[in-house]
């Protein structure tokens, strides 16, 4: 149904990115923790990747990103 708005609580498109991003960390000595990672601007999209902008939740450092889709991957092991 093209050109009708969202309604509220609908869950997001498949193709979209969370707000929150975790990411597991696991050291060399098998220690693990996780930082978590808040969702800002689009930057700009390329070839295979969109860019986006994030900011650590932690340290409140700003890092980009690039978000591959994964069916966009070739390879099996690479998923």
């Amino acid at each position: 149904m093209q050109g009708k708005p969202a309604l509220p609580g609908a869950k997001p498109a498949a193709t979209e990115i969370p707000h929150m991003i975790e990411e597991k960390v696991v050291k060399f000595n098998g220690e693990t923790f996780t930082r978590k990672y808040l969702k800002g601007k689009f930057l700009g999209k390329g070839g295979f990747a969109k860019c986006y902008e994030f900011n650590n939740l932690e340290n409140k450092r700003v890092s980009a990103a690039k978000v591959i889709q994964k069916s966009s991957l070739t390879k099996s092991r690479a998923k």
